[in-house]
């Protein structure tokens, strides 16, 4: 004959409750840190879109309205001279002012931009500002994320006109027949 011994488990609030309330906690941080993620990201690449279109004509980086009349003024090679150092400070200020609201949990502590004749890199640095350490730790090892976006810009304006200028200095050289033979020779 089998003996049956009735009885009931149960677990103690005291046990799991901490467990709940740490759940809901990280899952609730967690959608602040996507949140924060996206919207960094989002205006990194907004920004890569604004500043190619402010470096290739000039323009107001906070509206997007272009100087025609400096446009009409600029020379042959003020793409391949490049004009953002002198815009560093603008552009700087404004990806600041425009991340200093909005974010949740996330706190930017350092932009880096910088751009060449045809690329434009961005490169925001965040930290996370969670009270609770054992979450901060969870969502990202290093309790700060780095957001970087690259983009590039084409002008094919200006490489018709550079490349019109050199094929034009080209023709003019003398002895430009006999310079190539003699480099011809010297490459196998």
């Amino acid at each position: 004959m089998k003996k049956k011994i009735q009885g009931s488990f149960t677990i103690e609030a005291l046990l799991l409750m901490p467990i709940i309330l740490f759940t809901i906690f990280f899952v609730l941080y967690l959608s602040f840190y996507f949140y924060d993620y996206c919207r960094v990201q989002a205006v990194a690449d907004q920004f890569i879109h604004k500043l190619s279109i402010n470096l290739k004509h000039e323009s107001d980086i906070r509206t997007g309205k272009i100087s025609y009349e400096s446009i009409a003024r600029q020379g042959v090679f003020y793409h391949a001279a490049g004009n953002l150092n002198n815009k560093k400070n603008e552009i700087k200020n404004y990806l600041v002012n425009k991340l200093s609201k909005g974010l949740l949990i996330t706190k930017i502590t350092d932009i880096q931009v910088s751009a060449n004749i045809s690329e434009i890199y961005i490169k925001i640095e965040g930290k996370l500002q969670v009270p609770i350490r054992a979450i901060s730790r969870i969502i990202s090892k290093k309790e700060a994320f780095v957001i970087e976006a690259k983009g590039s810009f084409h002008y094919p304006a200006g490489t018709v006109r550079i490349s019109e200028i050199v094929l034009d200095l080209g023709k003019k050289i003398k002895n430009i027949d006999e310079l190539k033979e003699k480099i011809e020779l010297l490459l196998p």
